[in-house]
């Protein structure tokens, strides 16, 4: 580089470009140092600031998530502490129910005292129910649980629909796949009840001087009043209809299966209830007299037999959720229930009518359904949240054999029939506190110690790739400061050197 050139002050151009570069260094470490961060804007990192963004956004969603599980502990805590409160009614309830279930010294005045307690009781429930909110959120009221609604009594009897899992809100409708039977043991069509409905005939039973008589189930049949009561004893003069109400009036058989006369001229002995679990078997014995015989052709079914025995059929049905669709493919197969019921291990039960269960076909809007439920946000990102029900504890959705809210203990009938209710009851409210304290220590609690670890841990990554470290960026405008300081003197020297210049010209 020449010196004796005045143009062009190359030495000073340099020792300016490199002020400037380092007075730009000195500034950006005095902008890391004032604010805290390495990275101010994208320029200083652009790779750094989009991963820190992503992380400081996780961070910020997982503080809120935390709190959203804090806030759900006090949420259940504040539903758990008015079940306790009606688990303390109903246990009151069930004690005074105790007490009028004894005739001793037991009027109608003590127990209609006994009774207004148990109104009063039954008053607070439903004011708990109905006043035990949350931030405006009311808890026990039914709207955080399940709703289910019989649309048509003809086809459902009853429902207990736990849960709607991942299947949609909406109306339901059943499809009847396999019928449910009764068990039913009858005699052929073929025999005598076709000629003055009796037992002897031509091409019927016949009995040479001997009587029968009939067990069921293990049980004898006993004859009516009218034929002198006693244990039956068929012989040539009695009609199928006698036997018939000799079976439906023995006191051992009420309740298990009952007889008629079909259009046919059957005897039919079928059982009360539906289903694999319901058994009849029917046996005759023959008392013979002066060596007569024996023909019982069409006594029970076809040809001479002695014994015959049946046994019922379950309901199984395809059960079509949010719609009345039943094309097989988004349907749920019930087939784990007994009898009317059909039940599936995930969605519950649905009892049938006699009337749907026992015929195929398809049955349209019998039922809605919906899942209320509690939700709590507790992660960062889109469906990570944890959520529960809580029935409804009013006192008119408490009990299953019937309403909390019918009780009445002011008979002795009355209160025995409580105490099962009240029982029901009990049972009832204290699987939702189990199922609450459950969800609060299991989901909630776990949840947000496990939001801690993970908000300090991503914070930790977040600070190592945005946060300023403090003792390189102070070395670093140590540096800078030096340098911007060097630069300025030797500036300075660089701009004296055209001066030398005029020596030459001086010569």
């Amino acid at each position: 580089m020449s010196l004796t050139r005045i143009n062009q002050n190359i030495s000073s151009i340099n020792a300016q470009r490199n002020l400037e570069v380092n007075s730009a260094r000195i500034g950006q470490s005095i902008e890391r140092l004032a604010s805290g961060l390495r990275i101010n804007r994208g320029a200083d990192d652009p790779a750094g600031l989009v991963i820190s963004e992503l992380l400081r956004s996780q961070v910020s969603g997982l503080h809120v998530a935390q709190q959203n599980a804090s806030q759900g502990v006090n949420l259940i805590k504040t539903a758990e502490g008015a079940l306790n409160e009606v688990s303390g009614l109903l246990r009151q309830m069930r004690d005074l129910a105790v007490d009028a279930s004894s005739d001793s010294n037991k009027n109608a005045d003590a127990r209609a005292a006994l009774q207004a307690q148990v109104d009063s009781a039954l008053s607070t429930i439903d004011q708990i129910a109905t006043n035990t909110t949350y931030a405006g959120r009311e808890l026990l009221d039914g709207s955080a649980g399940a709703s289910r609604e019989i649309l048509d009594s003809t086809v459902v009897a009853s429902q207990n629909l736990t849960t709607l899992g991942s299947q949609d809100s909406g109306n339901i409708a059943v499809q009847v796949t396999t019928a449910a039977e009764q068990a039913a043991v009858a005699s052929s069509t073929g025999g005598a009840v076709v000629a003055g409905n009796a037992l002897q005939g031509t091409g019927s039973i016949a009995l040479d001087g001997g009587t029968l008589n009939l067990t069921i189930n293990g049980q004898t049949v006993k004859a009516t009043d009218a034929m002198g009561g006693g244990d039956l004893a068929i012989d040539a003069t009695t009609t199928w209809q006698q036997v018939a109400d000799s079976i439906n009036q023995t006191d051992a058989l009420e309740g298990q299966v009952t007889a008629e006369i079909t259009a046919g001229g059957e005897l039919s002995i079928t059982s009360v209830a539906y289903g694999s679990d319901e058994h009849v078997s029917v046996e005759a014995s023959w008392a013979a007299a002066g060596g007569g015989s024996e023909d019982l052709t069409g006594l029970l079914g076809a040809g001479n037999v002695t014994f015959a025995a049946d046994a019922g059929v379950d309901a199984v049905a395809d059960v079509a959720f949010g719609g009345n669709a039943l094309d097989g493919g988004n349907d749920v197969t019930f087939d784990a229930g007994s009898g009317l019921t059909i039940s599936h291990a995930t969605y519950g039960s649905i009892t049938l009518t006699a009337a749907a269960g026992s015929v195929t076909g398809d049955n349209a809007d019998v039922m809605t359904a919906t899942d209320g439920q509690l939700s709590f946000q507790v992660g960062s990102e889109a469906g990570q949240q944890a959520s529960t029900t809580i029935s409804s504890m009013k006192t008119e959705d408490l009990g299953t054999t019937s309403a909390l809210a019918d009780i009445d203990i002011s008979t002795v009938d009355g209160a025995e029939d409580a105490l099962t209710v009240i029982d029901e009851a009990i049972n009832q409210v204290s699987t939702v506190r189990g199922e609450l304290g459950a969800f609060q220590v299991n989901e909630l609690e776990a949840e947000a110690r496990s939001l801690a670890v993970a908000r300090e841990n991503l914070a930790a990554s977040e600070s190592q790739i945005r946060d300023t470290d403090f003792g390189r960026e102070m070395a670093e405008f140590t540096t800078s400061q030096v340098l911007v300081q060097s630069a300025t003197a030797f500036l300075s020297q660089a701009n004296s050197l055209p001066q030398n210049v005029l020596q030459l010209i001086r010569a």
